[in-house]
């Protein structure tokens, strides 16, 4: 209860109210309802209580949830860009409110892989699992700041019948009842897998993307792909005749056909062995997608960490947990760098040719500007004001 409520409460009081508070500030309800002979109920005290934001116990509710706040921003601060080795609940658990841009992982999908010297942790009965993934995003949810993303990415699983489950379809209202805003679903496409004897062999995985309210960062550029028809002009309108194409590329869709899985000859392999690692192309695209450089990354299924390679190569700091695979972890990071280039995949030979034979030469007369505003340019740049002397 705010303080203006409490006072407002509190001069609505009458004196025998006022005692009564009083006396229940070194006496338990018990004792009070014996000294007015039974007039008040333990109901009609607490009531009373509540009204003027006198619980007993409210003084250490509030004590014990900034202990827990303080508890997690330190434990925040001792993880960011590193991985520990923990239970994926305690793991988000120590983490505060709104710390995280962009929550990019892989659950596992309960279906008998071996991860580490764990053979039955991917085994869980089907209820069992579920509960868990559940309480998993509903952490994701809590920590993910406003406007942050949650990139999940996801396979089939088996359901208590033993038959297959696309899990996005068993999580989708999942995710919403945790607070989150459907954005997309991404159809990743994989050149190779199994091949069943009686279904259709699958070439795709999908990927929920949603928000914690309205997307804060969208950058689109860094998933764009090249223009199918770069010499394309507008046949009508005030644009008629110029070229109707981005320069950058086509706008970037749901389906992610340009990204190979991790097999045995893949280069992310090369590191160790994980039984389901997935590239560090998929990761570093949500991670490009939606966060700037500086902002945090969480993975609490990191895995061989996939996810914090794509962190560290494109500049943002990352946080997470997994309770095997500690070696292989830190050899893969250590061996990171950050980028130095940015790649812009939707820009093609085809569409450089074409714009650059576009290009026109315009010349803009410089103003002279007088000295007062030099001075205030070169001030707001920093520089020494008798620099242009």
């Amino acid at each position: 209860m705010g303080a203006d409520a409490q006072n407002s409460g509190a001069t609505a009081l009458t004196d025998e109210e006022r005692r009564v508070l009083d006396l229940l500030a070194t006496h338990t309800y018990e004792q009070v309802i014996e000294m007015f002979g039974g007039e008040w109920s333990k109901g009609a005290l607490y009531r009373l209580a509540l009204r003027a934001g006198a619980r007993k116990t409210e003084s250490r509710i509030r004590e014990r949830d900034e202990q827990r706040r303080r508890r997690q921003q330190e434990a925040l601060q001792a993880l960011v860009d590193k991985t520990a080795t923990a239970d994926v609940l305690d793991f988000m658990d120590s983490l505060p409110d709104a710390s995280i841009d962009l929550v990019v992982t892989s659950i596992p999908y309960n279906v008998g892989k071996r991860y580490g010297d764990a053979p039955a942790s991917d085994c869980m009965r089907t209820v069992y699992f579920h509960g868990f993934v559940m309480q998993v995003l509903s952490e994701a949810a809590r920590v993910l700041k406003a406007g942050g993303v949650l990139f999940l990415q996801v396979g089939s699983t088996r359901d208590w019948q033993d038959r297959l489950m696309p899990l996005d379809i068993l999580l989708f209202d999942d995710i919403r009842h945790a607070g989150l805003t459907f954005q997309s679903r991404v159809i990743w496409t994989l050149p190779h897998g199994l091949t069943p004897k009686r279904r259709l062999a699958e070439r795709y995985e999908t990927v929920l993307v949603c928000s914690k309210g309205e997307v804060a960062k969208f950058n689109p550029s860094v998933a764009r792909t090249p223009q199918k028809n770069p010499g394309k002009r507008s046949y009508k309108g005030k644009r008629k005749g110029e070229l109707s194409g981005h320069p950058l590329g086509a706008w970037p869709t749901n389906v992610w056909d340009d990204i190979p899985s991790v097999r045995h000859n893949h280069p992310d392999r090369a590191h160790g062995a994980h039984p389901a690692q997935f590239p560090v192309a998929l990761a570093k695209r949500a991670i490009l997608l939606y966060t700037s450089p500086g902002d945090l990354v969480c993975d609490p299924f990191c895995g061989s960490g996939t996810s914090h390679v794509a962190a560290i190569e494109t500049g943002r700091a990352f946080v997470g947990a997994d309770l095997f695979y500690e070696d292989l972890r830190a050899r893969r990071i250590a061996n990171t760098v950050p980028d130095t280039l940015s790649i812009l995949p939707g820009v093609s030979t085809d569409t450089l040719a074409v714009w650059q034979a576009e290009v026109r030469r315009v010349d803009c007369p410089a103003k002279q500007i007088d000295d007062v505003r030099q001075t205030e340019f070169l001030r707001e740049a920093g520089l020494p004001c008798n620099a242009s002397k």
